[in-house]
């Protein structure tokens, strides 16, 4: 388990945080507060100071390098100035357990005498300042910005009483033998990730939950991987009245075992009138028997979200018939297996189309949603992936037309383009190489 430090500055009511970088890998666009990973040479750190005397040196040191590294704020020269009244350890916050990379991040307070003028490093920095700990803590609860858990509860006890030293619970808690985890990092749009039959690198799927009382509350995409994950899903849902199951497109990944969780707790299923079709040709007739079925379609409002109408979008070239979700005024954007961070998203035959694909990227993109929620992965901040996932499509599409031009074959094309590859992924690379073919008409 890897160790980190986050430092919390506090003056008088004022906190002070910070907005991550929309293009950064972890957490883009989230509200956080400074710190980061803990060094070898942390351990190392010998400054000696009554307000300190009681933590590990090591944690101690990696807060004041950091803090000196992305803020240009020396807490030692702070201390040997008095400017520093206490310093408090709030707990430690454990990653859970479905994440890849796990930490102990250790949450320290920090209570200043005056507001120093800190350089926010704008590589990772969108935004940086003080901000009375009500404002901050409206930021999530008004549904205006993603944090993580810890983060929401500090600021939260921060609100009761700023003068609190310990938080007894900063982290996500479940029970891991019954349970599922239920996150929430954007208000009001919580997401269970489900182990699922899904491709590599990817493990889960996300099952959203939305809607509030005065509308319809839904999941999307249950595929649970197995029986036993999908009694651990029934036992998430029972305090969560459910009324509906949305799914976004019929790949397995998105609906394994959707329908005998529709069974059981009596619930329809919402879909696209493709979705529905290409189930039933897949797994026969009686698939979705017993179950009620509703089709949905462009611009159809499904349910509500802090007082904004949610509405159906078509997002057809992964699926023809896929679809994904948005607030009307663009707050967020579910936008299912879209783009998929840390790798590409496969196009698959036949049901996939490349032309179609790059047209549905592009008009996601000049809709400039705040928040994208993929089906894979956190929630992020801003439309770089789609950008990114984009260009990378353009660039590769070039690639495979100097391969033709150089007289390759498909077969040549996925050696040069995807050497080493995973032997069980290379049928997905044959796949990608020859719709990227199709969409500049060659024949093959």
């Amino acid at each position: 388990m890897l160790e980190a430090v986050v430092a919390i500055f506090v003056h008088e009511n004022d906190i002070y945080s910070i907005r991550r970088q929309n293009y950064l890998k972890a957490f883009p666009g989230y509200i956080a507060f400074p710190g980061g990973k803990v060094d070898p040479e942390d351990y190392e750190f010998d400054f000696q100071h009554p307000l300190i005397e009681e933590y590990p040196a090591h944690e101690m040191g990696a807060l004041f390098r950091e803090i000196d590294e992305e803020l240009g704020y020396s807490i030692e020269t702070a201390m040997s100035q008095n400017n520093v009244t206490e310093v408090s350890k709030l707990g430690t916050a454990v990653t859970p357990p479905f994440e890849k990379f796990r930490f102990n991040a250790h949450y320290y307070k920090v209570v200043l005498t005056e507001k120093p003028e800190l350089a926010a490093d704008d590589g990772e920095i969108a935004w940086a300042g003080w901000l009375p700990h009500s404002e901050l803590n409206e930021k999530y609860h008004s549904g205006e910005s993603l944090m993580v858990v810890p983060t929401v509860r500090t600021i939260e006890h921060l609100c009761e009483d700023i003068t609190t030293q310990e938080i007894p619970k900063l982290n996500l808690e479940y029970d891991v033998e019954q349970e599922l985890p239920y996150v929430e990092l954007l208000k009001g749009v919580g997401y269970i990730p489900v182990p699922s039959n899904t491709l590599p690198p990817a493990h889960t799927t996300n099952s959203l939950l939305l809607g509030e009382e005065s509308s319809l509350t839904l999941i999307t995409d249950p595929s649970p991987e197995s029986d036993e994950v999908l009694t651990k899903l029934i036992n998430t849902l029972q305090d969560l009245n459910v009324e509906a199951i949305l799914l976004t497109h019929h790949h397995p990944d998105h609906h394994e075992r959707a329908p005998q969780l529709a069974r059981h707790l009596k619930l329809p299923i919402l879909c696209s009138k493709i979705t529905q079709q290409r189930l039933l040709n897949r797994y026969g007739k009686d698939y979705l028997d017993g179950i009620e079925i509703k089709t949905i379609s462009q611009n159809d409002k499904i349910t509500t979200w802090l007082g904004k109408d949610v509405i159906c979008h078509e997002l057809p070239g992964h699926d023809d018939g896929m679809v994904g979700l948005a607030t009307d005024d663009m707050s967020w954007f579910y936008v299912s297996d879209l783009v998929e961070p840390f790798t590409t998203v496969v196009i698959p035959e036949p049901e996939g189309d490349m032309q179609v694909y790059f047209d549905t990227l592009q008009r996601v993109i000049d809709m400039n949603p705040k928040v994208i929620i993929p089906s894979h992965g956190i929630p992020m901040g801003g439309i770089h992936l789609l950008e990114q996932t984009l260009q990378h499509r353009i660039e590769r599409e070039q690639q495979i037309i100097n391969l033709v031009n150089g007289g390759l074959d498909e077969n040549a094309i996925v050696d040069k383009l995807y050497g080493g590859l995973d032997e069980r992924l290379l049928p997905l690379a044959h796949q990608n190489v020859r719709q990227h073919l199709r969409k500049i008409g060659v024949a093959f």
